[in-house]
């Protein structure tokens, strides 16, 4: 049996790693976080806020994280989900407020007929109008209540302004006055660059899906093929690997497939001698793989055997240093200098690879750029890339995933990194 058929998969997130967040918080003179981006929410309580949270709108859930790891959540959120979300986050002090669902509870209620019990439930006197979605005066009332009881009507509390409609903005100020709010984007990204056991395992599984699925659609190739046609080998492929593992959940396929000299969209159908870049992920319960190959229709050209050795090579000698402890900026440096060395001083990108996770986009920071002295931890897992965008030759992709270990990196393909040649 499975552990998807136990049932056990779904409980690997766990919560928020809360000393590390007090060490963050300190650093930062903060008494505590009010996250409001569903992301950084399920990434700190193991539970999803609910289709409210869908609109992206600050006021649709707040989860409050004192700085004191001793100190208990307080999460603010619609009624309709308060059930569940309690019941995965395992957090106690849940408020509530209403949403456009309407819900009844008659469970405890055993007698009468259908319309009895819904009205001893709640009688005519308790009907009250639902918002249309919900009501943000109301949302940011009841933060500024909560932050009252907890002792922070007066504190600095730090929140996601990188997240934050410019239209909430001014919720806060005016919900919260004594408050003394600080920007704690970059702490919460922190946070979240360290992935839960959770989150690692459905990474690791997202790529094993989407390795299959590569694996089919590099075999699929040949002339008149079209990146569609492409695209749907590789969802049928992956879909069909997490089936054969006994994977019950859903698989979502993503990333792009470029064909021939254009090296941006999908391109032409195949031609012999074309380049195919298979920049491909799985999407495993909102955690996106990210890794990429290249292909040629055909016998290579030199110019095409040249511009992927080099890339081959920069790949190699960027990941010697894509170790714990190093700053992500060396391996930028280190890979960037084999690709100029190899006489493409030409070539510029801006980073080499990032974080990945459950962002709405598969990009997550922190990101392996020339200027990123965040040096690489444990449980960090990392998608590191070199790209190179020809027009006139074609799209050309390396790219693989790996969890950060105490002492060295593990990729999560065992893909061959070298190009793929399809006769």
């Amino acid at each position: 049996m499975s552990i998807f058929e136990t049932g056990l998969f779904m409980a690997f997130l766990r919560p928020l790693d809360r000393q590390r967040a007090q060490d963050l918080m300190e650093q930062e003179r903060l008494d505590g976080l009010v996250l409001i981006q569903p992301e950084s929410i399920v990434y700190a309580t193991g539970a999803r806020p609910g289709s409210a949270a869908g609109w992206r709108r600050a006021g649709a859930v707040f989860v409050i994280v004192p700085a004191d790891a001793h100190l208990s959540l307080t999460a603010i959120l619609g009624d309709f989900y308060a059930e569940e979300f309690r019941t995965a986050s395992g957090i106690d002090d849940i408020v509530t407020f209403p949403v456009w669902v309407d819900l009844i509870d008659i469970r405890e209620i055993h007698n009468g007929q259908l319309t009895e019990r819904l009205s001893a439930a709640r009688p005519s006197a308790q009907v009250h109008p639902r918002p249309a979605t919900f009501d943000p005066r109301q949302t940011f009332a009841l933060l500024a209540d909560v932050l009252a009881r907890r002792g922070l009507s007066k504190a600095r509390l730090g929140t996601e302004h990188a997240f934050l409609p410019v239209e909430d903005h001014a919720c806060f100020e005016t919900a919260c006055p004594d408050v003394r709010w600080s920007n704690a984007s970059r702490l919460v990204s922190r946070l979240r660059m360290i992935k839960h056991p959770g989150e690692i395992e459905r990474l690791r599984l997202a790529a094993r899906f989407a390795e299959a699925g590569t694996a089919a659609t590099i075999a699929h190739i040949r002339p008149g093929c079209t990146a569609d046609e492409l695209f749907s080998v590789f969802r049928n492929a992956a879909v069909g690997r997490a089936a054969e593992l006994g994977f019950k959940g859903t698989v979502l396929a993503n990333g792009a497939i470029t064909i021939g000299p254009g090296a941006t969209g999908k391109g032409r159908p195949a031609e012999r001698g074309d380049v195919i870049r298979l920049d491909l992920g799985s999407i495993v319960d909102g955690y996106t793989s990210d890794c990429a190959r290249t292909a040629v229709l055909g016998q290579p050209s030199a110019d095409q055997r040249a511009i992927y050795a080099a890339l081959h090579n920069a790949f190699e000698v960027g990941l010697e240093h894509l170790c714990p402890g190093i700053p992500l900026r060396e391996v930028h440096g280190a890979a960037m200098k084999a690709m100029h060395d190899r006489g493409f001083d030409m070539y510029c990108r801006g980073h080499f690879g990032h974080g990945v996770g459950a962002s709405i986009f598969v990009e997550e920071w922190p990101f392996i750029a020339a200027e990123e002295s965040i040096a690489i931890e444990t449980g960090m897992v990392l998608a590191y890339e070199l790209p190179w965008y020809i027009r006139g030759l074609g799209a050309f992709m390396l790219e693989d995933q790996f969890v950060v270990g105490a002492q060295s990196v593990e990729a999560c393909w065992t893909l061959p990194r070298e190009l793929a040649i399809c006769d």
